[in-house]
């Protein structure tokens, strides 16, 4: 064992954590790799030597935490999503994370815990119980919660007077206005937002959190499923104004929606500032999508590419020097990965390849 120590040490460039007796209680300072073509034979190369080392697979608590038993002293296992994959190692009161995925998984932002930590406890200052609100039956909830809006109805084509309607942290806002208890909370976070920027993290996490079989057990389902569906119905309900008023729909981005007409104004319809309200934060752009999650705009003389996963043309040109037509570009064609079991991170088939995998 204390060769493959030096060797984790080594490949882990020192980031270790000293963990104890208590590796539930871990704040492990992760390696972080990107998920590229030129980098993930770091990830391979340290997965495969902790795989065949003979090291347990980490028993975690129903919560996601490290349990603390005799198991877990030499043991290590891989936890997933769709944006990446993390490997934990914990051996003899320490403890090695390296962390692969896209640029969202690897953002140096609030995680998941951390976001939900900090709910918790505005939770309890404004005495809402959250405790009892817990489901039993969480994964099969969050088999019924509604998928994100995100679809291009006209694509291919080049548009001039195009406009962009972004909700306000509508995720949240749907939460605050199917449980109105937690409007409070929510309220506070949105207000306090930029004196505090780790809040915007929090009410991004947070929903997500709720439904995450690996951190919560879904616990909290009902409440992400209510949020999610009651941001949808706000999205459609304000295209079906925009199209009654002669705006033309040209797609959807999770809690925005890209329109074509006159810029639109309306609070009766919704239109300000606060939980549940929108406004126009993209306006007279020439517009063109590719797919549903590929597409550009130019506002304001500044070109704007929008794809979401990791391209090839990602690893020689920053986004930031694209120009208009590089999403057309074949390298700009998104690269999707897999994880198997025995030999790690992999490129994905393309006739597999789906947007929300790995």
């Amino acid at each position: 064992m204390s060769d493959l120590f030096r060797e984790l040490f080594r490949l882990a460039n020192g980031k270790i954590r000293k963990i104890g007796t208590r590796p539930n209680q871990y704040r492990a300072d992760p390696v972080v790799i990107a998920l590229r073509q030129s980098e993930i034979g770091m990830f391979n190369e340290v997965y495969q030597i902790v795989r065949k080392s003979g090291l347990s697979i980490i028993k975690r608590t129903k919560k996601g935490a490290i349990a603390i038993c005799r198991e877990n002293n030499y043991a290590y296992d891989i936890l997933k999503n769709r944006c990446g994959v993390r490997l934990t190692v914990v051996m003899n009161g320490y403890e090695f994370v390296w962390r692969i995925g896209r640029p969202d998984f690897n953002a140096g932002h609030v995680k998941g815990w951390e976001a939900w930590r900090l709910f918790v406890k505005l939770c309890e200052e404004y005495k809402i119980d959250l405790q009892s609100m817990q489901i039993d039956n969480g994964e099969e909830v969050k088999k019924t919660i509604e998928k994100p809006m995100i679809y291009m109805l006209v694509t291919h084509t080049e548009l001039d007077s195009v406009h962009h309607i972004d909700f306000h942290s509508s995720y949240a806002s749907g939460l605050a206005l199917t449980h109105p208890e937690f409007r409070p909370v929510v309220e506070k976070l949105y207000n306090e937002r930029k004196q505090k920027p780790f809040y915007k993290d929090v009410l991004n996490c947070t929903i997500g959190y709720m439904q995450s079989l690996s951190k919560c057990s879904a616990r909290w389902a009902h409440l992400s499923r209510d949020a999610i569906a009651n941001n949808n119905t706000r999205v459609l309900a304000l295209s079906m104004i925009l199209q009654k008023t002669g705006r033309r729909i040209i797609g959807y981005n999770t809690d925005g929606i890209w329109y074509q007409g006159e810029v639109f104004h309306d609070v009766r319809a919704g239109e300000g500032d606060g939980v549940g309200k929108w406004h126009n934060d993209h306006v007279n752009c020439k517009f063109r999508a590719k797919s549903d999650g590929a597409y550009e705009f130019i506002e304001n003389g500044k070109y704007n590419p929008v794809v979401r996963g990791l391209t090839k043309l990602d690893e020689v040109k920053e986004r930031k020097f694209w120009q208009w037509g590089d999403i057309y570009n074949t390298a700009a064609a998104v690269i999707m990965y897999d994880f198997d079991e025995e030999k790690g991170i992999m490129l994905a088939d393309p006739d597999d390849q789906i947007e929300e995998d790995l």
